[in-house]
């Protein structure tokens, strides 16, 4: 611990002497001692509650007047008494000891992923279907972490992560950065969807790709790689196929499905709820092999992994592993 420089009162007198320009320093187990021999006026009594020899607590009292630069003790028969500048040090030095276990264990709270604060950066998509799910039970056994999501398009999630804005990032991608530590928690089916009065709805055999030529697609934004992917691999098979709308969110794909307005490609996960309580109904399309949509988690790999960032993360790949059937 080191205080600033600066000159004792009485400098120069017998005992005393100027603290150096540079500050004093001074050791824990110094603070600690001296602590315990203000409090029981003994220097052998303090040995005893520290576990230390007797000459170890003196030696050591008599190094920490050095460095004080004054007095801290008057020695009598019966014991040991503060000095008037003992006794304004002590002030100081419990406070400095408070202050420093109270650190200690905020420490320990926080390794423990108990306290302490949590960024989280995650893809839109992903923030809307699944993630609510994670933090609700996150939340409800971390109270005292103090949460923040940031959400946006996952590589804009990913150079919040290495630009050290966010702590964990959970994106629709697979993480390639070798300054990043990432894991894939899900692979789920991309799947086509209708409203339920669509015609193609009245096929009791799985579809063929060619059924698609002529229907309304709606689609996601075309900067997308992956969703490149997906309306490449169909029209590869079927040919060119109408794109009715293009929109920038996922969420806005499936609204316009379910108001009628076409045809759609989504992760399983974005419209699970709505095949199972009859809103979309699903299209089997046995010629056209879609890619799988991906969602990872990714961290830093130069920052420990423990804390909230530890929990969070086994959150994330225990809800994700039990959310898509």
């Amino acid at each position: 611990m080191l205080l600033p420089g600066r000159s004792c009162p009485g400098a120069g007198r017998t005992g005393e002497r100027p603290i150096p320009e540079g500050g004093i320093r001074l050791d824990l187990t110094d603070l600690r001692i001296f602590r315990a021999v203000a409090e029981s006026g003994s220097f052998s009594r303090a040995a005893q509650l520290l576990f230390l020899a007797q000459p170890t607590v003196s030696h050591r009292m008599a190094t920490l007047e050095r460095e004080t630069g004054t007095q801290l003790f008057t020695r009598t028969g019966r014991g040991v008494h503060l000095t008037p500048a003992g006794a304004l040090f002590l002030g100081y030095a419990r406070a400095g000891l408070d202050s420093i276990d109270q650190g200690r264990r905020s420490i320990a709270q926080y390794l423990l992923g108990r306290s302490g604060s949590l960024a989280l950066g995650c893809a839109a998509s992903a923030a809307t279907h699944i993630l609510p799910q994670v933090l609700r039970g996150y939340i409800a056994s971390h109270p005292n972490v103090d949460v923040r999501v940031r959400t946006g398009r996952s590589l804009e999630v990913l150079a919040l992560l290495t630009a050290r804005q966010v702590d964990v990032a959970l994106v629709r991608l697979e993480v390639q950065q070798v300054e990043l530590t990432a894991e894939v928690v899900l692979r789920e089916p991309v799947c086509l969807v209708a409203p339920p009065d669509h015609p193609l709805t009245r096929h009791k055999e799985p579809l063929r790709a060619s059924s698609l030529q002529g229907a309304s697609l709606l689609t996601y934004y075309r900067e997308s790689d992956f969703w490149a992917q997906v309306y490449g691999a169909a029209e590869q098979v079927a040919g060119p196929i109408h794109r009715a709308m293009e929109l920038d969110s996922l969420d806005a794909v499936r609204s316009m499905a379910l108001a009628g307005l076409g045809l759609a490609f989504l992760p399983y996960s974005t419209v699970q709820a709505d095949i199972a309580e009859g809103r979309l109904a699903r299209l089997q399309i046995t010629d056209v092999a879609l890619p799988d949509r991906v969602t990872a988690i990714a961290r830093r790999s130069d920052t420990p992994f423990v804390g909230p960032v530890a929990e969070i993360w086994t959150e994330i790949a225990r809800s994700y592993g039990q959310s898509v059937g």
